[in-house]
């Protein structure tokens, strides 16, 4: 028998960003993009909200990635090729950069997955910690959307928005 699911709090970001120094210090801030400081906030936030300190899994979704980082990598090897590139823009590049760095500043070892299915990325997450905590693998989730956009991706019409979104959800 599937167990039910609960909300115990959802926590998002509009366009304007909140004063991340409140979970951020500036020189981890030094080397986080925009997206990275929304995605951290709004865990800390949707994690304080529930009252909940360690999630047992931490579900990203993301239409895109780093969308930042990956054209600054790329513009990078074009311009000065890879030999003297700094290595944080890749690093910082991949889908699952998001949900890791959530899950690496919690010292999370539970399950982590991130899901970057464009247009069903959020639903796809949803589902899974739904089933996760359904099946009683585990107890609590965080599961978070974020995205951004580039100018890159508004010139090349790529669907999709800007989003920073934390959901906690729990076994009842």
């Amino acid at each position: 028998m599937m167990r039910q699911v609960r909300i115990l709090s959802i926590v998002s970001l509009g366009a304007e960003d909140p004063d991340f120094r409140e979970v951020v210090s500036p020189m981890e801030a030094r080397r986080m993009g925009r997206l990275l400081k929304r995605a951290v906030w709004t865990s800390a936030k949707a994690l304080e909200k529930a009252g909940i300190d360690m999630p047992d899994a931490i579900i990203a979704a993301t239409d895109y990635g780093c969308m930042e980082n990956t054209e600054s990598f790329i513009a990078g090897v074009l311009e000065i090729g890879d030999a003297a590139m700094r290595p944080t823009h890749f690093m910082q590049s991949t889908h699952n950069t998001i949900g890791s760095l959530v899950a690496i500043r919690l010292g999370c070892h539970g399950y982590n997955a991130t899901y970057a299915h464009t247009g069903r990325s959020f639903l796809s997450a949803l589902e899974d910690a739904i089933m996760q905590i359904g099946l009683g693998d585990i107890d609590t989730a965080l599961v978070g959307w974020w995205d951004e956009r580039t100018p890159n991706m508004e010139a090349s019409g790529l669907p999709g928005g800007e989003r920073a979104v934390a959901v906690v959800i729990s076994a009842i």
